[in-house]
């Protein structure tokens, strides 16, 4: 049954179909050590602070090319639901660019490029580059595909995954996840 979802996910972004919604709720994510991009400590998923809710925007591409396209969707995505005043100290977003198996000495490079693309767009604060080392493990943990898809996943106060969008930012797109955020809050 799954694997039929993520079939016809993948064929429904393939037609320009924006936002599908998808329950989640199955699954925690992975607990990753890292830094904001302020240089601060920050403990994936432990350290989300939404009183409420957290809005998560999950790069989890499979290429540099795909993971460029990812971060500048996801900041379009911020930027339409900054736009609609869902954001608040009761609901929370967060950026999380997730790399697997880069070696330590790109990291830093990879740090300061994540930087030039949300300068100015998204607090360092709220942008975290996960550092991992299974990609499809990460994403398993929480119940996610990884499908090159932009990720966004509305979650509990605690982290919990509540429901996940995928797909490229639409005003219908949008009217959905505000729709929902309201429901779940």
């Amino acid at each position: 049954m799954r694997n039929l979802l993520l079939t016809l996910l993948f064929a429904l972004s393939a037609l320009g179909v924006s936002a599908i919604a998808q329950e989640s709720g199955a699954g925690t994510f992975q607990q990753v050590k890292a830094k904001t991009l302020d240089k601060e400590k920050f403990t994936f998923p432990d350290d989300v602070r939404g009183s409420q809710l957290n809005v998560m925007f999950l790069d989890m591409a499979t290429g540099r090319s795909s993971e460029e396209a990812q971060v500048g969707e996801l900041i379009d995505w911020h930027v339409a639901l900054e736009k609609r005043g869902v954001f608040n100290e009761q609901v929370m977003p967060y950026h999380f660019p997730v790399v697997a198996g880069a070696p330590s000495f790109v990291k830093g490079a990879i740090t300061g490029k994540m930087k030039k693309s949300y300068k100015g767009k998204v607090p360092f604060s709220q942008v975290s580059v996960l550092f991992i080392k299974d990609l499809a493990a990460f994403a398993n943990s929480a119940g996610l595909a990884v499908d090159g898809q932009p990720t966004i996943v509305i979650t509990t106060s605690d982290a919990k995954p509540l429901q996940t969008f995928k797909g490229q930012v639409s005003p219908d797109g949008v009217d959905e996840i505000v729709t929902a955020i309201g429901k779940l809050k």
